[in-house]
């Protein structure tokens, strides 16, 4: 039986997965298309983006499932199918979970914002949470990760929902604007704060994603380090991107990305992964610069 998430991540630095939007577009997703109904549509080309996280040295991956609740959904007028977009990536990505690795059930900001900013209230943002969450546990995730949460409050949101449902391990990622004075959330919420409030409504691993590449994280990570007790994760992006012909594009490379993680890494995190512009290449890298003392692919190449 493989270790709960949570002890492993104790005992040495756990490999997350790179972008998953990043590895649709590049397969033909559309600006603009919401990536779940692809769980349903083209589940084989779903699961091969699994597949080459897996492979590349992953400990853990995450379903196709950012957008997943049925408020994100129903921009596209498919909040009627919330529970099947999110049943069938977590049964498709537990399908292929080689033995000893773990299946994650992403969860994404809803991208709206409760009142008084907006015009939802918190019951229904716990709401849309829970239904989401209840289609990953059923399709048998082994954690759920809560990830680039621009709100605190509506992490605590999705962070309440998970409890209220099952046992399961949870990760939390906040994404930090950084300005002269420090970190901030979009909301004004600081690193400190929102590391305690994490702990103490239950999250077992906290820390950040995207927003920003692994330069500015190096300085990130250190007071995510600083100011929490558990485990931490970051999920730097390709560094900044640059907007070409209307088109962000990432220049950093697998070397430069992989000479971060070794000084990232060296801070004290406890799980390590990409985001924004990412890809399998880019977690074979972070295996060998981390050397975290599981079998990793070289970069550009696939595990046998």
């Amino acid at each position: 039986m493989k270790p709960d998430i949570r002890e492993l991540a104790r005992r040495r630095l756990v490999i997350y997965d790179g972008g998953m939007g990043t590895m649709l577009f590049a397969a033909g997703l559309l600006d603009g298309e919401s990536p779940e109904p692809w769980n349903w549509e083209k589940p084989e080309v779903v699961a091969a983006v699994y597949r080459a996280y897996f492979e590349a040295g992953s400990d853990v991956v995450q379903t196709n499932t950012f957008g997943g609740t049925p408020i994100k959904l129903s921009e596209r007028d498919l909040q009627d199918r919330t529970y099947d977009a999110n049943f069938l990536a977590a049964k498709a990505l537990k399908a292929i979970c080689p033995e000893g690795r773990y299946a994650a059930g992403d969860v994404g900001p809803i991208g709206k914002f409760m009142k008084p900013m907006g015009e939802y209230t918190r019951a229904e943002f716990d709401a849309s949470f829970a239904a989401q969450i209840q289609g990953l546990i059923d399709g048998g995730v082994d954690l759920i990760s809560i990830e680039t949460m621009y709100s605190l409050e509506e992490a605590l949101c999705a962070l309440r929902a998970v409890k209220k449902q099952s046992s399961l391990p949870v990760s939390v990622c906040m994404t930090f604007d950084r300005n002269p004075r420090g970190f901030f959330t979009l909301m004004g919420e600081t690193v400190p704060r929102c590391l305690e409030v994490l702990k103490d409504n239950g999250a077992d691993i906290v820390g950040s994603n995207c927003s920003h590449g692994s330069p500015v994280f190096i300085e990130l990570a250190r007071i995510l380090r600083d100011h929490t007790d558990l485990p931490v994760i970051v999920q730097p992006n390709r560094g900044k991107p640059i907007l070409e012909k209307e088109t962000m594009s990432y220049k950093q490379t697998v070397e430069e990305f992989m000479a971060d993680a070794r000084t990232i890494a060296a801070l004290g995190v406890n799980v390590f992964g990409g985001c924004c512009g990412t890809t399998p290449e880019f977690i074979a890298g972070l295996c060998q610069a981390v050397k975290p003392g599981v079998s990793c692919a070289a970069p550009g190449e696939a595990l046998s």
